[in-house]
């Protein structure tokens, strides 16, 4: 368990449920309406709506796929309810007629298609995220889909197969067994449940789904009626839906590759993930993620995503002989990198901070960190002297050396440090003291020690604490703040 009485007070403030990121506010967009069709896989032709925003200012956009209930409703369906709203928020909508239903027809009724046939109905999803990905302007790793009756299967089946799939809207759904366990396999998709609060079989279902869903964003929503008709039904619903979506898709932000330079060198590799709106706003806090000696950048994926909806820029990158940072000729970490390089990381980690810095969109006067293991330190060290650094939160450090415990004793910035008690080196003994000792070095009155018991090392403390990466969220959030 957490030390409670050491972290107290960081609890009083905490808000339970969804909670959206307001500092950015959707700007507001006419939209423009095209039919379109493609082909799928199997050759199938899918008629479809696409609405598009028409005053972009060229940066990609979030994309969602609606899927009608097929031989019930067609696609018009859509048009009066979320596609517009949708549209005009900034995002593009793509509604479809499922195979045999309405334009999809083909000379074939739905309910005349065959046990092989509709078992097929997943390729029309398929076939509308590769349409919309191909369309320029489309942010082909933002998709949601809209699914409504048994439509939520093919939603579910496509969320899993495809990384694109971000968030998933379900109403009324008709969920099969297989779309229930398939619903615990990907945590990091949030899912919004509507169902008639008096439709009690779908309400009973949707209300299981829900409780299956880990995501911290998911979330069940009460309305009037049976599928997507509750839209006329129910005041405020589509806009409900189109906040939440707004939140779990465009509240991701853009990704940018990116590589810069170690003033011994070095040239790093990482990814900087930019808060949707950010060209349009004052500039952002920004946050550096530094990874742990048996880690690369990919371990911060799932915390920069979050970290974005909270109006945080984020750089994740791999330090020097890691990941993407080889460099010809100057070794690997753990196989060839001299100690000497070994030692240097601080200077990795310098180059991301300037880096960061230095970009239109970050403020570069509020800076905070985050760093695991071995890069506890050298994260410290980087920061010595410089007044930019406004906040580090470290996740098991090692004993800190002669320059971190210099910046420790002389630097107002709050330290958060988590370890658990019981994580034992053989070489470095127990991490849970080192981290425990940086706590009491540091000179900050806000600084706050998070002791766990069996919550595992550095950043895989966000699998097994699930509570751990929102008060991260919220300990950045708050110390970054103007």
């Amino acid at each position: 368990m957490a030390n409670w009485r050491q972290f107290s007070t960081m609890l009083p403030g905490i808000v339970l449920g969804i909670s959206f990121f307001s500092g950015l506010q959707p700007l507001a967009h006419s939209e423009t309406v095209t039919a379109v069709s493609f082909q799928t896989g199997d050759g199938w032709r899918i008629a479809g709506t696409l609405y598009l925003p028409d005053n972009l200012s060229g940066e990609t956009i979030p994309a969602v796929v609606l899927l009608t209930e097929p031989g019930w409703v067609d696609r018009s369906i859509y048009d009066n309810y979320l596609s517009r709203k949708l549209a005009k928020s900034g995002m593009a909508a793509l509604s479809i007629d499922m195979r045999g239903t309405g334009g999809s027809a083909d000379g074939k009724e739905f309910d005349e298609l065959s046990p092989e046939e509709l078992g097929r109905l997943q390729l029309d999803v398929s076939g509308a995220i590769k349409f919309l990905s191909a369309r320029k302007g489309i942010d082909a790793q933002r998709i949601a889909i809209v699914g409504s009756g048994v439509t939520a299967n093919q939603a579910i089946g496509e969320a899993v197969q495809n990384p694109a799939v971000q968030a998933l809207v379900l109403i009324s759904g008709e969920l099969s067994p297989a779309s229930m366990d398939l619903l615990k396999s990907r945590v990091e998709i949030p899912v919004l449940f509507v169902a008639g609060k008096k439709d009690k079989k779908s309400l009973q279902q949707m209300a299981v789904a829900y409780s299956l869903s880990e995501n911290d964003d998911s979330d069940l929503a009460l309305a009037v009626g049976h599928g997507t008709v509750m839209f006329s039904h129910t005041a405020g619903l589509e806009e409900q839906v189109v906040q939440w979506l707004g939140h779990n898709l465009q509240g991701l932000g853009r990704e940018v590759p990116v590589t810069f330079q170690s003033s011994d060198g070095w040239t790093l590799h990482g990814v900087m993930r930019i808060p949707e709106g950010a060209a349009a706003s004052s500039k952002m806090p920004a946050v550096v993620l530094n990874h742990g000696a048996k880690h690369d950048q990919q371990t911060y994926y799932h915390l920069a995503r979050e970290a974005a909806k909270k109006g945080l820029v984020t750089l994740r990158f791999d330090w020097r002989g890691k990941g993407e940072s080889i460099n010809d000729g100057k070794g690997v970490y753990g196989v060839n990198l001299s100690p000497q390089d070994e030692e240097k990381i601080h200077l990795d980690i310098k180059a991301a901070v300037d880096f960061l810095a230095a970009q239109k969109q970050v403020d570069a006067a509020r800076i905070g960190m985050v760093a695991a293991t071995l890069s506890c330190v050298q994260a410290l060290e980087a920061s010595l002297g410089d007044p930019r650094i406004k906040t580090l939160v470290l996740l098991t450090a090692l004993e800190p050396t002669p320059q971190a415990k210099q910046y420790l004793t002389t630097s107002d910035a709050p330290i958060l440090a988590v370890a658990s008690r019981e994580d034992n080196n053989y070489q470095r003994g127990n991490l849970a003291d080192s981290t425990r000792q940086i706590y009491e070095l540091s000179k900050s009155k806000h600084s706050q020690l998070l002791l766990y018991d069996d919550a595992g090392r550095g950043s895989e403390m966000f699998k097994v604490k699930r509570e751990l990466q929102p008060m991260v969220l919220r300990w950045l959030t708050e110390k970054l703040a103007k």
